[in-house]
């Protein structure tokens, strides 16, 4: 205890943001009288699960190894991170660039020639009627709709916050519903859950316990509810497998799995599978949504030149033809 307390001396001394100092104190405090109780981490915007860990750090195993558990969770969660925001970096450019196209054209492409076809007595095909229909929408009401866009955005997001029952719903429509998106989620959810479970097995917590304090990471509301039904009947009697058959989110290769590892008593060699299996299809799916959005795109941008070249040069050639 005493090294630790040394070592947040030094990071004290060498650290000048007064929140960070705030808590560092914190954090010696509680190493000096080795009781977590004694500070409210609610003061401070930390991960939740850092604070979990920080509750149950005296109540078993080693310190350093649940020190080192701490450090290896935070720094695996900013490489997940990483990867999923690397992963949709350029699905994301790819849709502003089309919308800034679509928009680039309507300002400065179609109202140069917008007279020459309204002035035309001749019959416009299709192509340039909705043409010119949505370059009306977009002149006339282009702020509206965006107004409009911005409002839905806002209302779900409060929604979300504020109301349990829209939050619970809105949840369990993007882990069952959404094609592709639903076993995205999943995947890193439970991906989450069961790298918490190895960490806190490596620093010799039993398994229920690892379990309970690893729910503390899951975001989705839905999926946290399946989770506690599989607390509640483990602390209830049942076997971990029978506990986990019941919740009907895991499929046939994870459950064998639990099922193996809890007759064998090897559950921490077969939770470091299930972490990976889950990593695996997480890192799977990104990588096959990005192969299926990067050619959706091209075809819609091929469909809006198409339809642009169709719906200005056509009347043209038309015109030409009537003028001969």
């Amino acid at each position: 205890m005493r090294n630790i307390s040394d070592a947040i001396d030094i990071l004290i001394k060498n650290k000048k943001d007064k929140n960070i100092l705030k808590f560092l104190e914190s954090l010696r405090l509680i190493f000096i009288e080795q009781n977590s109780s004694k500070v409210n981490f609610e003061d401070f915007s930390i991960n939740p699960l850092f604070k979990q860990f920080f509750k149950i750090l005296f109540q078993g195993g080693d310190v350093s190894l649940n020190i080192e558990a701490i450090y290896k969770l935070s720094k695996e969660m900013i490489e997940i991170r990483k990867t999923f925001y690397k992963a949709i970096a350029y699905p994301i450019f790819l849709l502003i660039s089309f919308f800034i196209s679509l928009i680039l054209i309507f300002i400065f492409v179609v109202p140069n020639f917008k007279s020459i076809f309204t002035q035309s007595q001749m019959e416009l095909p299709f192509a340039t009627k909705l043409l010119l229909n949505v370059e009306y929408f977009f002149s006339n009401y282009y702020l509206i709709f965006i107004l409009f866009i911005i409002f839905i955005i806002l209302f779900v997001y409060f929604l979300y916050k504020r109301n349990l029952k829209f939050k619970y719903l809105l949840d369990k429509i993007f882990i069952n519903n959404f094609f592709l998106i639903k076993e995205i989620n999943l995947s890193l959810q439970l991906y989450k859950l069961f790298l918490v479970i190895e960490i806190m097995q490596k620093s010799n917590f039993e398994f229920h316990k690892c379990f309970k304090s690893s729910k503390v990471l899951l975001e989705n509301k839905y999926l946290l509810d399946k989770i506690n039904i599989i607390d509640n009947l483990i602390e209830n009697g049942n076997s971990i497998n029978v506990s986990f058959c019941e919740s009907k989110i895991f499929d046939d290769i994870v459950l064998n799995l639990i099922n193996t590892g809890e007759v064998s008593n090897s559950l921490p060699l077969v939770v470091t599978e299930i972490k990976m299996i889950f990593k695996n299809r997480f890192d799977e799916k990104v990588s096959f949504l990005i192969s299926v959005i990067q050619p959706i795109f091209l075809v819609f941008i091929v469909i809006l030149i198409l339809w642009i070249v169709l719906a200005i040069f056509v009347p043209i050639w038309d015109m030409g033809n009537i003028i001969k």
